[in-house]
């Protein structure tokens, strides 16, 4: 570092360079600190010329002290393109205030380095200006780092990016999947109730012909002939009703004939006689048709309910209600049963929870744009599927 007796101090500053340097190295313990400081100290008059360099500038921006002392800061340490800046800034520093920020300085050699830059203004016993002192740090590793990084997480979000989409593209291709698959099942569903009502009924009926004509020829038969050929006559007849039933569980024909509201009644009706459970039904006067597919979702989920209603709820009642608003149709079944027990509660919104039945149900909701809503407590159960009746 260069002697204070070799530093041209200005000869027109009153002396304030030359105080500014004795208030630096005012004591042996503060040059001492100065120069160990891992960071870069520069002092200048308030013209700007340098009169303190201590080691670590010259490791930051490549001088000597022997080389800058004297010299103007901004000459040594500023880019031709940011001298309006700094200029701005001794300014600022000339009127009493202290700067700090990133600034990018220039290297010996003609880099650009960017460096954490804190200036402040240093004033005498009376006040005066003497002098300005900046201590800056090289950036360079951090903002390396930083862009490592920022590079990193980009390429991160890229991929997750990436895997997100492949795994909405599959969800969808699962949806569609699960949509098609509930129109096959329905499809064949229609076709077995048809096979049932068609090709076996037609069997029976020509057992049922046969046994006619047996019938009259009963009187030829021992007892024991004649009791056994009614009790087929009566089995056939049971057998025509159970398979008719079971036909029109399958697919009822009022659904495609009279519509949702005949097939619903129909439904209700066989399932409180079966079940001995007293069900109703409300529906509104002006229903009239819906759609296929709507019609079919909505008979399908008032048969879920209902059998769920029938095997687990232990409910003495049950309520099928149909209303139509604001451009919807709304489903609602409700029970007076003992609730979905608690533990599956916490699952009732969940698309993946209480069972295939209701999962079944959010499918076929969500193909036709719809919502299944589930409210449960040990008071009953309510279930509400709200559909676009377009």
């Amino acid at each position: 570092m260069a002697s204070r007796d070799t530093i041209p101090f200005p000869q027109n500053d009153g002396g304030r360079s030359r105080r500014a340097l004795n208030m630096l190295e005012q004591s042996a313990f503060s040059a001492k600190l100065l120069e160990a400081m891992e960071e870069a100290v520069i002092a200048t008059d308030v013209a700007g010329n340098i009169v303190y360099w201590n080691p670590f500038a010259q490791e930051l921006y490549g001088w000597s002290a022997d080389e800058v002392i004297g010299r103007s800061i901004i000459e040594i340490t500023v880019p031709p393109e940011a001298e309006r800046a700094a200029a701005e800034i001794m300014a600022l520093l000339k009127s009493g205030e202290s700067w700090s920020g990133e600034f990018k300085v220039l290297h010996k050699n003609g880099t650009l380095v960017v460096a954490s830059v804190t200036d402040s203004p240093v004033f005498d016993e009376t006040g005066t200006l003497i002098a300005i002192v900046g201590v800056s740090h090289d950036l360079s590793e951090r903002k390396q780092t930083e862009a490592a990084y920022q590079k990193t997480r980009e390429e991160l979000e890229f991929r997750v990016q990436q895997r997100t989409a492949e795994l909405n593209a599959a969800t969808e291709n699962l949806r569609q999947l699960s949509g098609r698959l509930l129109q096959m099942q329905d499809e064949e569903r229609r076709r077995i109730a048809r096979e049932l009502h068609d090709s076996v009924g037609q069997l029976l009926a020509a057992i049922s012909m046969n046994s006619a004509i047996l019938e009259r020829e009963s009187s030829r038969l021992s007892p024991q002939g004649a009791n056994a050929l009614q009790e087929n006559l009566h089995l056939v007849n049971q057998i025509n009703v159970e398979i008719r039933t079971i036909s029109h569980l399958l697919h009822p024909p009022l659904l495609d004939e009279a519509g949702l509201g005949s097939a619903l009644r129909w439904y209700v009706d066989g399932f409180s006689e079966r079940s001995q459970i007293k069900a109703s039904l409300e529906l509104p006067d002006d229903l009239g048709r819906l759609s296929p597919e709507l019609e079919i979702s909505i008979f399908r989920i008032v048969q879920e309910c209902l059998t769920n209603i029938h095997r687990h709820s232990g409910s003495p009642s049950a309520e099928v209600r149909i209303l139509q608003q604001d451009g919807e149709v709304k489903l609602q079944v409700k029970d007076q049963g003992k609730g979905i027990p608690a533990e599956k509660r916490s699952m009732l919104k969940s698309s993946d929870g209480t069972g295939v039945g209701f999962r079944g149900m959010r499918e076929r909701l969500r193909q036709l744009g719809g919502i299944l809503d589930i409210e449960s407590d040990a008071n009953g159960t309510v279930v509400t599927a709200t559909l676009p009746r377009r």
